[in-house]
């Protein structure tokens, strides 16, 4: 997963690639947890906050985007449940640090650079990666 970071330090957009790879299709609890934290907020920002962010899904690939315009009270709870399941993505990470890569970049508006930081790299891993 990318996820991208404004120079606020917010996430803009959610990026999943690839699979677990913790057991076979079907019994991957690693592919369940990830999916099940990003779908879930997913449907809170369409059903509670009434949003229609921009999803495209394809097998083994997500990409959740920031709607463009937000009032301020839906711009906070946007943050808030987005940030929640980064939480909870940045947990299955550290537990399934074998199947799960988990990456932080943000711009910096003042250099125009971002910054990387793998906690552990392995490409059969799934890809989880919040842009700071």
């Amino acid at each position: 997963m990318s996820v991208q970071r404004n120079e606020q330090n917010r996430p803009v957009s959610v990026e999943i690639r690839g699979h677990a790879l913790f057991a076979g299709h079907g019994k991957d609890i690693v592919c369940a947890a990830v999916s099940m934290l990003v779908q879930t907020v997913i449907f809170a920002l369409e059903d509670l906050l009434e949003l229609k962010p921009s999803v495209r899904m394809a097998e083994g690939y997500l990409l959740l985007s920031r709607p463009e315009k937000l009032e301020q009270e839906r711009e906070e709870k946007y943050y808030l449940l987005v940030e929640t399941m980064l939480l909870g993505l940045q947990e299955t990470a550290r537990a399934y640090a074998a199947n799960v890569t988990y990456r932080e970049e943000t711009a910096s508006s003042e250099q125009g650079r971002r910054k990387d930081r793998a906690l552990k790299n392995n490409s059969k891993r799934m890809n989880i990666l919040k842009r700071r």
